[in-house]
């Protein structure tokens, strides 16, 4: 074992240790435990709370247990109880393709006016396996150098014979000559797929989808479109169905596709799972040859009915939408009104893998809960410690964390 020990001790010395904490959650309080049993960790053995920072339940509805997940139960209870399924052992192309699946997706498609979707168990499931299974040799893949891990495993896994290249990030400027390249080179059949996200994980940031509807009119790439952190968020009126829909409302003139836009259950929606919206041939070809689909088990109809529950109702939670935008003006107006924060996700700039664990420390001991992001997750001089704003947070609590953001410098 002596290779895992020398292995550890490096991460320690770079300051890239992690390890697992055993958290209870309620709403926007999380309690660190002892080894699961709700014993608090804090050295004067008082049960401590903290306000959650960290977490991605961007609409504050995992807090929501005595609300809607007992209208949940009570229904589901009412209408199919011998259709009451907790787990589901087997992959979907075996046994494991129960109803749910189809009436989830279906609804899905309605909702985002496309003609199908699939859903898989997880985001990272998705994004690291469509693109093995939707190119060939001689594609090229134009990725934004920003894109989540789950997405660069899944560029690393395309078969020998697809290129893929990253563009610096959010820079249009950049993309545009990539693919003007790729058009002078004029191979036959070369599909070249652009893979950005709406909303970007670790910074926050928007991509300018109106500038990339533009490159596409002009060189009629394919668009591979992540929307984790910006649907059930972000979307035209009240829909919260994300930036894409958003865009396409604004500017008709100028609408953005996606052939494959992904979304996910496990954030803004506190459920679990994650789906690839795209068109039916995609769709029949993704169950074919998407690994992570086939070699996997199915959900259990518990996660597959509550998610959605919750997508029928998501109109119903403009209101938690509104909330978390205020939120975000408060942090604005406190910490940087001349360069805004532009989403519910709150980059705090760190420098070192040592200077971010410390700011989470000294977070963490003015009782909110935050994590540092380090190198390898960021670039190197890039660490962070990275807030999530939601909705279950009072504006009184994120107003304090402000006035301490500014005080920590």
């Amino acid at each position: 074992m002596r290779r895992e020990t020398e292995i550890l001790e490096a991460l320690q010395r770079q300051g890239n240790l992690r390890r697992l904490n055993v958290m209870r959650s309620a709403g926007a309080t999380v309690y660190p435990c002892r080894n699961g049993t709700g014993a608090t960790t804090a050295a004067d053995g008082k049960i401590r709370g903290y306000c959650n920072l960290s977490s991605n339940d961007y609409l504050g509805l995992s807090g929501e247990a005595g609300g809607l997940q007992r209208e949940f139960l009570q229904s589901l209870f009412r209408q199919e109880p011998e259709h009451f399924v907790l787990g589901n052992p087997s992959s979907r192309l075996m046994t494991g393709n129960s109803p749910a699946y189809a009436d989830l997706e279906e609804r899905l498609a309605r909702l985002l006016q496309a003609e199908a979707a699939l859903v898989l168990g997880s985001g990272f499931a998705v994004n690291s396996g469509v693109l093995p299974a939707v190119t060939q040799r001689g594609d090229l893949i134009l990725a934004d150098k920003l894109v989540h891990a789950s997405l660069i495993d899944g560029l690393r896994l395309c078969e020998a014979g697809v290129e893929w290249r990253r563009f610096r990030h959010n820079d249009m400027a950049h993309l545009a000559s990539m693919l003007s390249a790729a058009s002078a080179e004029r191979r036959e059949g070369r599909r070249v797929i652009v893979v950005t996200e709406s909303l970007f994980s670790m910074d926050g940031d928007f991509a300018p989808l109106g500038r990339l509807a533009e490159l596409q009119q002009q060189y009629r790439f394919s668009l591979y479109l992540d929307e984790a952190h910006a649907f059930g968020v972000y979307g035209p009126g009240e829909a919260g169905t994300g930036l894409l829909a958003a865009h396409n409302a604004a500017h008709p003139e100028l609408p953005l596709q996606a052939d494959y836009r992904v979304i996910t259950f496990g954030k803004a929606l506190a459920s679990a799972g994650a789906a690839v919206v795209c068109s039916r041939e995609s769709k029949e070809l993704l169950v074919n040859r998407m690994r992570p689909l086939i070699f996997s088990t199915a959900l259990p109809d518990i996660s597959l009915r509550w998610t959605r529950f919750l997508i029928d109702r998501l109109p119903e939670f403009a209101p938690r939408r509104r909330r978390v935008r205020e939120l975000v003006e408060i942090v604005n107006r406190i910490v940087q009104p001349d360069t805004p924060y532009a989403s519910q996700i709150i980059p705090i700039p760190a420098g070192s893998n040592e200077r971010a664990l410390q700011l989470a420390a000294d977070f963490r001991e003015a009782g909110f809960w935050t994590t540092a992001i380090r190198h390898p997750t960021v670039p190197q001089g890039e660490a962070r410690v990275r807030v999530s704003l939601c909705a279950s947070h009072e504006p009184e609590q994120i107003e304090r964390f402000a006035r301490l953001c500014k005080q920590f410098g």
